[in-house]
């Protein structure tokens, strides 16, 4: 089963680095007592009419694997816009994660490599590659609730025609995130990483994803998706806060 995971994600990293689709990406890690593969997809559609017609699509593909105490992820994400006629890919992510649980312990070890761009920002690239713990503070079956903090090596560019800024370095990153299962069919989930650069106060990150999941069938299910991106330093004619409001299907399977 290992070999078909991998085979199956090296398919899926060279379908979607050969379209340069690519961009940030979430922790996507479900605990699932089930063994074996398990996944979803999801499409969400928005568009708007003022003086212009919009219209954007976003794309995320989640595959895992589950093998006794460890967990196989891959994610992946894809954000499009269309203005009139001007078509542009805004963002783009992949992911691999990998998680170890450590039996009858609240520590999970995690390792992963994230790679992402952003047209509009003008980030040209970012490759993170990390790893740390995972302490489980709340697992229960309606509540759930993590603390991480990862030591991470990070390689990044921002350039436009006036503004080059170049970044490789090891750093630190935490994480705090938490599910909540309201109701049978009713889901609040919420992630928010804080990223500093210690040797420059002026560089940190904070990235914050609520989601709200309303369950319609076994396998069919409606998001409401909220997030917020703030980079303290970016090119001078980027704006450091950026936020997204969805709403979407999710396919499991």
């Amino acid at each position: 089963m290992i070999k078909q995971f991998l085979s199956i994600l090296i398919l899926l990293l060279w379908v979607i680095t050969s379209s340069a689709q690519i961009v940030s990406i979430d922790k996507r890690r479900t605990k699932n007592p089930n063994k074996g593969f398990q996944g979803d997809i999801n499409l969400g559609l928005n568009f708007v009419h003022t003086n212009t017609d919009l219209l954007q699509l976003s794309s995320r593909f989640k595959l895992q694997y589950n093998d006794n105490d460890n967990t196989y992820l891959f994610s992946s994400d894809i954000g499009y816009s269309r203005v009139n006629d001007e078509n542009n890919v805004n963002n783009g992510g992949l992911m691999f994660k990998y998680n170890y649980w450590v039996p009858d312990k609240i520590i999970i070890a995690e390792a992963f490599y994230q790679y992402s761009y952003n047209r509009v920002k003008k980030l040209q690239h970012r490759h993170i590659l990390g790893g740390g713990p995972r302490f489980n503070i709340a697992d229960r079956e309606k509540f759930n609730l993590f603390l991480v903090a990862y030591t991470i090596y990070l390689n990044e560019l921002f350039e436009n025609d006036t503004y080059q800024r170049r970044k490789s370095l090891v750093k630190f990153s935490s994480m705090f995130s938490m599910d909540w299962q309201m109701s049978p069919n009713a889901k609040l989930g919420h992630t928010t990483y804080y990223e500093p650069d210690y040797s420059d106060p002026a560089d940190f990150r904070i990235w914050s994803e609520t989601r709200l999941n309303f369950k319609i069938t076994k396998k069919f299910a409606f998001d409401l998706f909220v997030r917020f991106d703030y980079d303290n330093l970016v090119p001078p004619d980027v704006d450091p806060l950026f936020y997204t409001v969805n709403n979407s299907f999710t396919l499991k399977f």
